[in-house]
């Protein structure tokens, strides 16, 4: 069984203004956990059978990760207030006058945190077609030393993914790049750590896409795995209009020395956030949530409050009443 801390940011940012919190179980072992009023024992319920008990069971404000049609038309069964956000596609622009080596470091950081399993990673990697080489030899050549195995070890940078379903789908993602014309430069296989006793791990090897086009699955599609999908283009407009061709919103992110160019692509990126010059990271004041598909609502910053509570107007008055009748 996986281990959860007690309480996440948000979780805790909750339960602070004295919201009640309800922990969705994981999909895998949902039924576990899930009891209704009344009964002796239950069938094990899974995505989205999970999502609807629990929505059901809360008069309150409630937050999760899953499908948002399907959210949204449990929550507003009970006319409940939501806050929702459900992942993305994000894209990480990187021109050619960017410092090419906090670039890199930035793509591997926006694809290969926590093995890819992040809602905002920028696994949709645009590099002007200038630097693509250069971009494309690092890269790999980094992937391929990159530490995978017991993520109790100081020297791992890479975990196993979260359940056997979960890396079947990520491999089976990787396979259908490759049907689809994608070069897999490295990784993309079901990894074996030399340690025995994680010969049960779910593992898989780091992988870089290269020869992707836009209208393929693994660009499309949020694949929740360590695969980076690395894309050239030519110009800021075309970019641009690229970048933002998703039903997705939650992140993005752009590598430029031009802080005026910064600016007007992250004006432009129709993303609920815009790292520039880096990726994922989150100070626990700055407000974190989505555009379009990826939800709405903010987390974390004194913006959140607003959505963890509800706005009450009072009127007093100790004098006499005023009335025209």
């Amino acid at each position: 069984m996986a281990q959860q801390p007690l309480l996440s940011l948000p979780e805790f940012q909750s339960v602070s203004t004295g919201t009640l919190v309800v922990k969705e179980p994981l999909n895998f072992w949902g039924g576990a956990r899930v009891k209704p009023k009344d009964t002796k024992n239950s069938e094990p319920v899974y995505e989205p059978a999970t999502g609807r008990v629990l929505c059901d069971m809360i008069p309150c404000l409630f937050l999760m990760q899953m499908y948002v049609q399907y959210v949204m038309e449990m929550a507003a069964k009970g006319v409940k207030q939501v806050t929702l956000e459900l992942g993305g596609k994000s894209p990480l622009i990187i021109f050619k006058d960017c410092e090419l080596e906090n670039a890199i470091k930035g793509a591997l950081m926006a694809n290969f945190l926590t093995q890819g399993e992040v809602c905002c990673n920028g696994t949709r990697v645009f590099v002007q077609r200038e630097i693509m080489p250069q971009f494309l030899e690092e890269v790999v050549k980094r992937t391929k030393a990159i530490p995978v195995g017991d993520p109790m070890c100081e020297e791992t940078r890479m975990g196993a993914l979260i359940s056997k379903p979960h890396m079947e789908k990520v491999l089976g993602f990787i396979k259908q790049a490759r049907e689809q014309g994608a070069k897999v430069l490295c990784g993309g296989e079901q990894f074996l750590p030399n340690d025995p006793k994680l010969k049960d791990g779910y593992f898989v090897s780091p992988c870089v896409l290269d020869n992707c086009r836009d209208d393929m699955t693994c660009v499309k599609e949020e694949i929740f795995g360590p695969v980076m999908s690395v894309l050239p283009f030519d110009t800021e407009e075309e970019v641009l209009q690229r970048a933002n061709n998703t039903t997705f919103g939650l992140a993005s992110g752009v590598f430029t020395r031009d802080i005026a160019r910064a600016h007007r692509v992250a004006a432009n990126l129709q993303a609920g956030t815009c790292y520039i010059n880096n990726y994922n990271v989150g100070p626990v004041e700055v407000p974190f949530g989505g555009y379009k598909m990826s939800g709405f609502g903010r987390e974390n910053g004194q913006v959140t409050i607003e959505y963890y509570s509800q706005l009450k107007t009072v009127v007093v008055e100790m004098g006499d009443v005023e009335s025209i009748f």
